[in-house]
């Protein structure tokens, strides 16, 4: 969750609106949180599992499509 946070925090320094960005999770509270906050920087907000992954296992990825105009540390993570 850290190391995706982390890369939000540059994707939004960095990501040109319209961009896209797609970080692995593991399933739990934390990835709606992260959810959550990619909801505030895109458009769209997409959760993802690979077809080869096992069904046991708890990761996924959340993909966020279309970055949103004037987005700022504070309107993401509430700060």
């Amino acid at each position: 969750q850290d190391l995706c946070d982390a890369a939000l925090l540059f994707a939004i320094d960095t990501l040109k609106v319209g961009g896209s960005f797609a970080c692995k999770v593991f399933t739990g509270e934390e990835d709606k949180f992260l959810q959550q906050r990619l909801k505030r920087m895109f458009h769209d907000v997409k959760r993802r599992k690979p077809e080869a992954t096992r069904k046991e296992s708890k990761e996924l990825y959340l993909v966020g499509l279309k970055r949103r105009k004037n987005v700022t540390v504070e309107s993401v993570f509430g700060a």
